[in-house]
């Protein structure tokens, strides 16, 4: 997923979490860490910065689809609203944290560590990735926060297991591609690599620009949906996937009928243009905000379990 900050955001604010402040704290966890991060990621604080990917390399920078939802404010006297740190930090999975690793030699098919870290690809009977796990070590490295009575680190490790949440129930991290595709392209290697890649990054671009811009259509459906009730996190999230990989193959579909096979030999990037002219069908339109909404509701279950009855502790 992209735009992981304003969904966020919006079920943060719905489940309850206001404008309070914490103070910024220094990172003393280095010891309690059980995965890896990459080496040339810097551990620093970006409050009042922004949670877009930026890079030099134009396939992966999305700083033209942004701009600021949220209005991210600078630290006042070392303290931050805690709603911004949730919302901020709930992009930074993808700031590099998860690159340049040797985790399983399954990374391969996920497109290297970043990948594998964030997907959960199931194809016939084979599955790779483990955003699922992920999510979990997050969520246990919160709790040893929260329970130390270090509300900054807790919120920001929250923030990182909501990521791997929402990245998890994103219906084109379920599936590269539709089983009747495979049998379709299994020949031609380079298309079915091309085809796999464009549509999953563009269709992202294309609900993220929406996002950013406060779509209502889009912002209201996670405002409305209703807060699922966690008992076990462990249980619920493989669940949560499954019933993002059954909207896949509609999503697949429709990407297939708007993009065709433009983009099968090269790496393709659509512009804010090309996406103002996309006009989604209503299926198409009904899939992503099936999407949105179960994402909603998970989220909103987590935050009330897991995160607001720490807050003034």
């Amino acid at each position: 997923m992209i735009a992981h900050d304003v969904l966020t955001y919006i079920c943060a604010r719905c489940a309850g979490i206001g404008e309070e402040e914490i103070l910024i704290r220094p990172y003393n966890y280095k010891g309690t860490e059980t995965r890896p991060i990459c080496r040339d990621y810097e551990l620093s604080n970006h409050e009042g910065g922004r949670p877009v990917v930026a890079s030099d390399d134009p396939r992966y920078d999305e700083s033209e689809y942004y701009t600021d939802f949220i209005k991210y404010s600078y630290p006042k006297k070392g303290k931050v609203p805690l709603i911004q740190v949730l919302s901020l930090y709930s992009a930074e999975p993808d700031w590099g944290m998860d690159s340049g690793l040797k985790i399983s030699p399954l990374q391969a098919l996920t497109g290297g560590s970043q990948g594998y870290r964030h997907l959960r690809y199931g194809l016939f009977l084979f599955r790779a990735g483990i955003v699922h796990r992920m999510a979990l070590h997050f969520f246990d490295l919160a709790q040893i926060a929260f329970n130390r009575r270090d509300m900054y680190w807790g919120v920001r490790f929250s923030a990182r297991a909501i990521h791997y949440i929402e990245d998890l129930l994103t219906p084109v991290h379920t599936k590269p591609f539709t089983e009747m595709f495979f049998f379709e392209k299994m020949f031609h290697a380079k298309d079915l690599y091309f085809i796999t890649y464009n549509y999953h990054l563009n269709f992202e671009r294309f609900v993220a620009y929406h996002l950013w811009h406060g779509n209502g259509l889009y912002t209201g459906i996670i405002e409305s949906a209703v807060p699922f009730e966690l008992l076990d996190l462990q249980k619920d999230l493989l669940p949560g996937s499954r019933i993002a990989r059954r909207l896949f193959p509609l999503i697949f579909k429709e990407c297939k009928n708007i993009w065709g096979d433009t983009m099968k030999d090269r790496f393709v990037k659509i512009s804010i243009e090309d996406i103002n002219m996309i006009r989604p069908t209503d299926r198409f339109q009904k899939s992503i905000l099936s999407w949105l909404e179960f994402s909603a509701s998970l989220v909103k279950g987590y935050i009330k379990k897991f995160v607001k009855p720490y807050i003034g502790n």
